[in-house]
């Protein structure tokens, strides 16, 4: 971790030392020492996106979970710029490259290229930093910013050291090279979430602010400011502002609420919106040759005039950004939300995903299904839905099926697959996924299966297996929480108990913290959640305590395998139970534990599914 932070505004969310406590628990040495091993499957919710100026094969992309990627090739392959994970915990919102840094224009030779990042946290603060050796290290220079959201930057040509950084408060300004920084808006508090910033090629004092309602401007560097407000709709958010350079005067903002023109610097804006599928657009590029580009959270739309605008291309693509270098116009970047990077070699007439290594993706939930690994990948436009590999995760199917609704949960049972998803529970019959009726179109949210016997739950109750067909089971208590099979019963658990339920009863069972949640290990009940974890036997009255295996708050994820049959997470503690030995084996991993969401065990490996790492693996035996 390379980024020089303040101690009193970074989360310390580093990459993992893992601590153990004493089911037993392992000590605090990991009890597993081999390296992670990434799964091909490629694909990341990337924010922001810039090409060297010297250099139209040299792509950095920065994602929402702190990853900076680079391609050497022209966006064929991507690979860390320099520590795997620079940013843990912040969202990569804007990269700039300094245009008072490129070869072209700096008179000092020797000085280096210079990366700009403006970064915002996961819980609410901020960051700018700069980068001399294309993103191997960074040093923060946000001294006088505030602790909340840097959204974007906008640097001076001929004004080295001269930024502007938008923030949650305002427009805030640095002269030194983000050493010191001032607020330039603070007379006037209603320039907030301040989104998107230009500064004016052809007159560098003259800066324009998009905010979350509408723009202002300012023609004095920064020190005084007025809306430049007629023609633009008052609840229009202003994502980007993009200058003609061939046409001075001439600006694109795009908006909430499509897209609109300015041939006056802002004097007066006009808007455009027909051809439109989606009116949220948060990208815009102006190509040379006329032809303009609109991202939208629906696809990319394109334009000759500026008027008439249609779709380009696949509508599942939600695009946060766009890039083109001027030596190569014809070859355009799109930055989607969770669908990777995608390029276009025509001049965005056709595009094709370009983003083989990049692995930010959001797994849901992960199954293995006789030799088959399945991978439930989640909000991830055109590639969401279920991957699945015939090798153990060396190689996956190009082929997938892609489901709309997320998968939240897979189960099996007696040779039959089942989904859980956001819009009902599906079976998979062949190599196709059907919904079943008789549950709807209603969130299905876990699926537990043993033996003879499978349930499923919703936020509302119980169904279980009869007949053929899932009916409801009988259940009286608050909304299901999580579901298990234990001994001869399901066990429930809501906001308030826990409850065995047979054929005959319906016992209320004493638990030492309300609102955990229930897995089983193979001997024991489980019981976790923000008052620790506990267990119990089976055929025990309802009234007999639970024995302790830790006070921190837990959270458990099941793997299905009859040996490591579940992973614990107490704060960025990871823990796999080894049924061998009745306990809970310390495991050091290379991201941070809360981003944990699925697991399984596969030929001795246990597989990790995340949000926004994609899936790894490493070997346990």
């Amino acid at each position: 971790m390379s980024l020089i932070k303040r101690a009193d505004r970074i989360p310390s969310l580093l990459l993992l030392v893992i601590l153990g406590v004493g089911l037993a628990l392992s000590p605090a040495r990991a009890a597993f020492a081999e390296e992670w091993r990434t799964l091909p499957l490629f694909g990341g919710d990337v924010r922001a996106i810039a090409i060297h100026p010297e250099d139209p094969d040299c792509i950095f992309a920065g994602t929402s979970a702190g990853q900076l990627w680079q391609s050497r090739d022209g966006g064929r392959t991507w690979s860390p710029a320099g520590s795997a994970l620079p940013f843990p915990g912040w969202v990569v919102s804007a990269l700039r490259f300094d245009p008072n840094r490129s070869e072209s224009n700096r008179s000092d030779p020797n000085q280096p290229t210079r990366l700009w990042v403006a970064l915002w946290g996961i819980w609410g603060s901020g960051q700018v930093a700069y980068s001399d050796d294309l993103g191997k290290t960074w040093v923060a220079r946000a001294g006088g910013l505030p602790d909340e959201p840097v959204y974007t930057l906008a640097l001076v040509p001929g004004k080295e050291g001269r930024l502007f950084a938008g923030t949650r408060s305002g427009v805030w300004a640095t002269e030194d090279g983000g050493a010191t920084w001032t607020r330039r808006t603070g007379d006037l508090p209603e320039v907030q979430k301040v989104t998107s910033l230009l500064v004016d090629p052809s007159q560098p004092d003259t800066v324009i602010a998009g905010t979350w309602r509408r723009a202002y401007k300012s023609d004095d560097g920064g020190k005084t400011w007025s809306g430049v407000f007629e023609g633009m709709v008052l609840d229009s958010e202003v994502f980007s502002l993009t200058p003609i350079a061939e046409r001075p005067g001439e600006i694109w903002a795009t908006t909430c609420g499509w897209v609109y023109r300015t041939l006056d610097r802002g004097g007066h804006w006009e808007r455009f919106k027909e051809g439109f599928v989606e009116r949220r657009t948060p990208a815009f590029a102006a190509l040379p040759g006329g032809k303009f580009l609109a991202g939208t959270v629906g696809g990319l739309h394109a334009s000759t005039d500026g008027v008439n605008w249609a779709l380009v291309g696949d509508p599942a693509l939600s695009i946060n950004s766009i890039a083109f270098h001027p030596a190569r116009p014809g070859r355009v970047f799109l930055a989607t939300e969770g669908s990777g990077v995608w390029v276009s070699d025509d001049a965005a007439a056709t595009f094709r995903p370009s983003s083989e290594g990049m692995t930010n993706l959001r797994i849901s939930a992960m199954e293995v299904f006789g030799s088959e690994l399945l991978v439930g990948v989640s909000h991830a436009g055109p590639f969401s839905g279920i991957h699945v590999s015939h090798d153990r995760g060396r190689t996956f199917d190009p082929r997938f099926e892609p489901l709309l609704p997320n998968v939240l949960d897979f189960g099996v049972h007696l040779g039959r697959l089942y989904a859980a998803t956001e819009r009902g529970l599906y079976e998979r019959r062949g190599a196709a996924w059907f919904r079943l009726a008789e549950l709807g179109e209603g969130r299905v949210e876990e699926v537990v299966a043993d033996g003879e016997r499978i349930a499923v739950r919703t936020p509302a109750g119980l169904w279980e297996l009869a007949g053929g067909k899932f009916v409801p089971r009988a259940y009286k208590h608050g909304a299901p929480r999580s579901a298990t099979f234990f001994g001869d019963a399901l066990w429930v658990s809501d906001a308030a108990a826990v409850y065995r339920l047979t054929d005959k009863t319906n016992d209320t069972i004493t638990v030492p913290f309300q609102g955990g949640r229930l897995s089983r290990l193979p001997e024991q009940l489980l019981l976790w959640g923000s008052g620790g974890a506990f267990v119990r036997a089976d055929g025990l009255p309802p009234d007999t305590p639970w024995s302790e295996v830790t006070r921190d708050p837990s959270r458990v994820i099941t793997t299905g395998d009859p040996r490591w049959s579940s992973l614990m997470i107490s704060g960025e503690t990871v823990r796999v139970f080894d049924r061998t030995t009745s306990k809970f084996l310390a495991l050091e991993v290379p991201f941070p534990a809360r981003d944990i969401s699925a697991a399984v065990v596969m030929g001795g490996r246990l597989v990790l599914g995340t949000s926004g790492y994609g899936v790894v693996s490493t070997r346990l035996e």
